[in-house]
């Protein structure tokens, strides 16, 4: 399939959190919410397709004293610069792969060049192939999923990883894609575990649950992300405290993940940190319900050898799994070779790179054999309507039994969205949302979203923005306060 890319166009709009979300050292209390626009002309008409995103303080580049704002002037340079490769690699018909190809290097090395971090080189790459991948889909009329199973993007996975050569994604994946989900709670570092521990004047009154305990009692939760700081007593009381809470609600039927967010920045002290949380009798459920532990050490240290002795020794019993420090298409299989079992997928990192490290896990299992090495689903404060549901399809595609959802707890659903698209977002997506509290929110029951209307042509989301309402870079920053905190 050949096609042109026509016209491109970036908008953005504001959204405050409902209650701040402190992971590492970055609270989160507002953000600019992304949307881009793509046209692409494919057998004589031109098709839209879109794509959205936040652009959260810290996390793609943790430069110690850099400001939100330059961090945000960052994410736009790496988008502008994504935007002009594909553009110029799509200005004469042809196809997506060897474009996308194209433009991944060119970030790459463009940010090289402006010392910015890998990571972020692929996320500016990613607002784009998403946008595009969108647009693909909504113009043979297909949904994601059937588009990646076909290979309508004719991806070529030996091209990028030598061992899936003669393989198509529809080698590794399920034949179907998931209509329901569990919700992985992330529990945020300053976030409160019962409804007694909440200041009077902090409780919110809004109507949704706030601390921890609320989500489990009315939501159903059954497996939750816990986000750990490096301080080590703090981090085993309060793990504590939730396998006290979670045990009470769940019994024993239950999963965790761990999040580091690079907070070690010395392997011995996440190597403590593990050795405690054994030795803790308190913990011993908590710990044997452990899925994976994400990301522990920081990205500077995370992939040499002799920072990851402790990491290959409890891979053996507890997946540890690289997150930050996945910025390159080789980053996964070099974390493999140091003793990780296993990535995280986020839309954000690139949807190709999930699909194709979907397949080298795959690989590493015996071609699905075995469970040694796994894939999760993470999130980046995702939000309806656009970025939320590509990311969830992206995961449904992907088979994946849960993902980390955070965007509804500290966001009040789509509620910094215009009426009509909250409401044309319940009527097409009657599934995933419902009105509650005045407002058009991911209706969580039983501890999963049904998600089978994202099966629907393009890539998750039948609803598209309006463009016509977003602000420009410079509008939508412009006095803001700086969201990046000690």
């Amino acid at each position: 399939m050949k096609f042109t890319l026509k016209e491109t166009q970036l908008g953005l709009r504001n959204s405050t959190t409902r209650l701040p979300f402190r992971y590492g050292k970055a609270c989160l209390t507002w953000c600019p919410q992304a949307v881009f626009r793509v046209a692409i002309e494919v057998d004589g008409r031109t098709q839209a397709g879109y794509s959205g995103d936040c652009l959260p303080p810290s996390w793609f580049d943790k430069t110690a004293g850099k400001s939100f704002e330059q961090q945000i002037k960052d994410m736009l340079w790496a988008i502008a610069e994504a935007d002009a490769s594909y553009r110029a690699e799509l200005a004469r018909p042809s196809e997506f792969f060897p474009a996308w190809r194209a433009t991944l290097e060119h970030v790459h090395a463009a940010s090289v060049a402006r010392d910015l971090p890998p990571l972020l080189a692929s996320f500016g790459a990613s607002i784009v192939e998403r946008a595009v991948l969108d647009a693909i889909c909504r113009a043979k009329h297909v949904s994601f999923a059937k588009a990646v199973r076909g290979n309508l993007f004719d991806l070529v996975p030996g091209d990028v990883h030598p061992q899936l050569a003669g393989l198509q994604p529809s080698d590794w994946l399920p034949p179907e894609p998931r209509d329901s989900i569990y919700v992985r709670h992330t529990v945020g570092l300053s976030d409160p575990l019962t409804a007694s521990e909440i200041p009077v004047d902090e409780r919110l009154e809004d109507g949704f649950p706030q601390a921890l305990e609320e989500y489990i009692e009315r939501c159903g939760l059954r497996y939750l992300k816990i986000k750990v700081s490096n301080q080590l007593e703090r981090d085993i009381e309060r793990l504590k405290a939730i396998a006290a809470i979670v045990q009470r609600h769940r019994d024993e039927r239950y999963g965790i993940t761990l999040d580091g967010n690079e907070q070690y920045g010395n392997a011995g002290d996440f190597d403590t940190l593990i050795e405690a949380i054994r030795g803790e009798p308190a913990l011993n459920t908590l710990w044997s319900n452990v899925i994976a532990v994400e990301q522990p050490l920081e990205r500077g240290i995370a992939l040499s050898a002799e920072n990851t002795g402790g990491i290959r020794e409890l891979s053996r019993t507890k997946p540890v799994i690289i997150d930050e420090s996945d910025g390159t298409l080789d980053s996964y299989s070099k974390a493999i070779e140091l003793g990780y079992r296993g990535v995280s997928s986020k839309s954000c990192k690139g949807v190709v790179k999930s699909l194709l490290n979907a397949g080298l896990t795959w690989l590493h299992n015996d071609r699905g054999r075995t469970g040694d090495y796994i894939m999760t689903g993470e999130d980046l404060c995702t939000v309806g309507i656009v970025p939320v549901q590509s990311d969830l399809c992206l995961v449904a595609t992907l088979g994946l039994e849960h993902v980390e959802r955070n965007g509804h707890h500290y966001h009040r659903g789509l509620s910094y969205l215009p009426k009509q698209q909250q409401a044309a977002a319940l009527a097409a997506h009657g599934d995933l949302y419902t009105e509650q509290h005045g407002i058009v929110a991911p209706h969580l029951v039983d501890g999963r979203l049904q998600i089978g209307s994202l099966q629907c042509e393009g890539f998750g989301f039948a609803v598209e923005p309006d463009m016509s309402e977003m602000q420009t870079p410079e509008e939508a920053f412009s006095g803001q306060p700086s969201a990046l905190s000690d």
